[in-house]
């Protein structure tokens, strides 16, 4: 049976002496070892090292122990009885020296951290008046009968006063062996604790080492605390070069701010050489609802990205380029947006993103894609509206020899079959027919697939992005879009803002699309005048982030100088141009009235009618002309007035 190692630091001889002497009588083996307030940071140390299991320290340099030895410590001080039996050696010894004392009037002086924290106790049971003196001698005597003061000593039983202050008995309370026991008992429970903890570590870590993940552990400031021996196998890294070290370092292409600050969990392709592909899982270490540091699961990934030919994916263009950082923002519904979209990428659920043309919605598409663990494989775009149903069809699903007239001896393989293990980004959902719908239902529900002509199910691992500039609910009213459709493509849903509703983002687009553009074009970057950017802000962009980047590539082009002014502003943006429903307005400053005035009167413009002017703005037809004749009016007296 393996023994407990047990050592006590005293802090003078006689303390160690007494010490010695109960543990031969209580049959304890227990090294004690005397130290000074100068030497025992050193003789801790050494006993840690000498295999120490835990310390019993007297309480005057415990808390300097524990913060440098890193086995258990215990901190050994007078306990409640100890401190009893001093104040009832006190009592005992004024009955004897002070007969004609009235004892109700007593007052007896406190000294020491122990006896100070137990003195309301110790005034309520002994019955006693009590003041606590400060630690200087001979300050606050007066009125005192006898003194109580901690020493660091073990009890002897004696009743005698230790010494004399001014003349006041100072009695002394000292560890008594109930005490000095009980840190004993408490001692080899940590121990046992300790040998169970580490029972189940070294389990933990046999485990660790004989599962085929590489498992690397960080600590809450990043640092590497542990890793196995797969993952040395697949980072090529030995222990020795990693542990101790910022895991930034090493993963260089991994950003774990998202998992130590905001508890998010991440999967990141790894480079693991020309054949190797590895994928990384980063996972939060939460105690009490904290974040304490991160475990990264590192495994080969199941593919190579390859068809059979061996043609990279990438040389298809079925690739991903965009990330979050390429979105750019600051506005607050849209930075919660990228956050719900990066918590969407860790898993495989369906994603709908709904946003006007132009607010780019393929950006977050692929920024998901690049963002999950399918980030090596193929990223497959199809635009529905493009396409025909029959071409759609066949190029979503593929066909088989013989399909159709025309179809390629060997068949054809469909984009979910070339998305396989990657992702596949339908774009414009809404314009797909009801016949193409209800095949895409079952591929997103059983994640098969059934080529045009073909009798054979094949199975597809991949991630579906959907999106639409268009109301899906009211085409589903319409009988246009099936409502089981819909519901399965919205299991996650993202709505990105029109530029419009986010006009904060306007300057930083502008200086961002205006440096690469104007580094793509070689040009000088533009400068916008006050006039100009107050146009920009105003105008309603209609074509969102896409329009305003068509309008800075023009000006660069066209401009022979930089600086461009709100009349260069008003020819790029053709705002005489005819207005359709959902076209260009731009609003003139002045009073709420006069800028609803400018509204209407462009609706009305644009429609030719009133009641669908109502409807698109949301207002009754009966208010269209209630507030047109009110205007009209005004502008009739504003005449008058002015004639006069």
């Amino acid at each position: 049976m393996q023994t407990d190692k047990i050592a006590l630091i005293a802090p003078n001889k006689e303390f160690t002496l007494r010490a010695l002497d109960l543990f031969r009588d209580w049959g304890e083996k227990i090294h004690v070892a005397m130290a000074t307030g100068k030497d025992v940071i050193s003789i801790a140390q050494q006993l840690s090292e000498k295999g120490a299991d835990v310390l019993i320290c007297h309480v005057s340099f415990a808390e300097a122990v524990k913060t440098t030895v890193s086995i258990p410590t215990v901190s050994l001080r007078p306990g409640v009885l100890d401190i009893l039996r001093g104040v009832q050696q006190a009592r005992k010894w004024l009955a004897e020296n002070k007969e004609e004392q009235d004892y109700a009037n007593l007052v007896i002086g406190l000294r020491g951290d122990a006896v100070v924290d137990n003195a309301t106790l110790v005034s309520d049971i002994v019955g006693l008046r009590t003041t606590v003196l400060s630690g200087l001698p001979g300050t606050g005597m007066n009125g005192i009968a006898a003194i109580v003061s901690e020493v660091p000593d073990i009890s002897t039983n004696e009743s005698i006063p230790e010494f004399m202050t001014e003349g006041i008995p100072c009695f002394p309370v000292t560890v008594g062996r109930e005490a000095l026991l009980q840190s004993v008992q408490q001692a080899r429970e940590l121990v046992a604790a300790g040998r169970a903890n580490m029972a189940k570590l070294k389990q933990f870590k046999a485990i660790m080492e004989f599962t085929g993940e590489g498992i690397v552990a960080l600590d809450s400031r990043s640092r590497i605390t542990y890793m196995n021996h797969a993952a040395e196998k697949m980072l090529k890294k030995s222990k020795d070069q990693l542990i101790g070290n910022l895991a930034a370092t090493f993963f260089v292409d991994i950003n774990f701010d998202d998992t130590l600050r905001y508890g998010q969990t991440r999967i990141i392709p790894l480079a693991g050489g020309a054949e190797q592909a590895l994928e990384c899982r980063v996972v939060p270490m939460l105690v009490g609802g904290q974040t304490i540091g991160a475990v990264l699961t590192i495994t080969e990934a199941p593919f190579a990205y390859k068809d059979k030919c061996g043609k990279d994916y990438g040389q298809k263009g079925y690739k991903a380029v965009y990330h979050f950082d390429d979105f750019i923002t600051v506005n607050a519904s849209m930075r919660e947006t990228i956050e719900a979209a990066k918590n969407y990428a860790s898993v495989d659920s369906t994603i709908l993103i709904n946003g006007d043309t132009g607010t780019g919605k393929e950006i977050i598409a692929q920024s998901i894609h690049n963002y999950s663990r399918r980030a090596r494989g193929p990223f497959v775009a199809v635009n529905c509206a493009a396409l025909p149903e029959s071409l759609l069809e066949s190029e979503l699903f593929g066909y088989e020899y013989g399909a159709f007239t025309g179809a390629r001896k060997n068949g054809k393989k469909g984009l979910f079959e070339q998305a396989n293990q990657g992702t596949i980004f339908l774009d414009e959902i809404g314009e797909i027919s009801l016949s193409i719908q209800a095949r895409l239902l079952r591929v997103i529900q059983q994640r098969e697939i059934m080529r045009i002509g073909g009798d054979k199910i094949i199975p597809v691992d991949v991630g579906i992005i959907a999106a639409t500039h268009r109301d899906l609910p009211e085409l589903i009213e319409k009988r246009l879009f099936r409502r089981d459709l819909y519901h399965r493509l919205s299991i996650l849903k993202l709505k990105l803002l029109p530029l419009a509703a986010r006009q904060e983002d306007i300057p930083c687009l502008v200086e961002n699309i205006n440096t690469k553009l104007a580094a793509k074009l070689f040009k000088q970057p533009l400068q916008f005048s006050a006039a100009a950017w107050n146009m920009l802000s105003r105008y309603q962009w209609p074509g969102n982030v896409r329009e305003l980047e068509s309008i800075i590539e023009r000006l660069l082009i066209l401009k022979k100088d930089c600086v461009v002014t709100g009349e260069d502003l008003e020819r790029v943006l053709d705002l005489d141009c005819d207005r359709q429903d959902g076209g260009m307005r731009l609003v003139p400053k002045g009073t709420i009235q006069e800028m609803e005035y400018s509204i209407i009167r462009q609706v009305l413009q644009e429609t030719g009618s009133h009641e669908r002017t109502a409807k698109i703005l949301g207002i009754s037809t009966t208010t269209i002309w209630r507030k047109v004749k009110f205007f009209q009016n005004e502008i009739i007296n504003y005449n008058l007035k002015d004639s006069k």
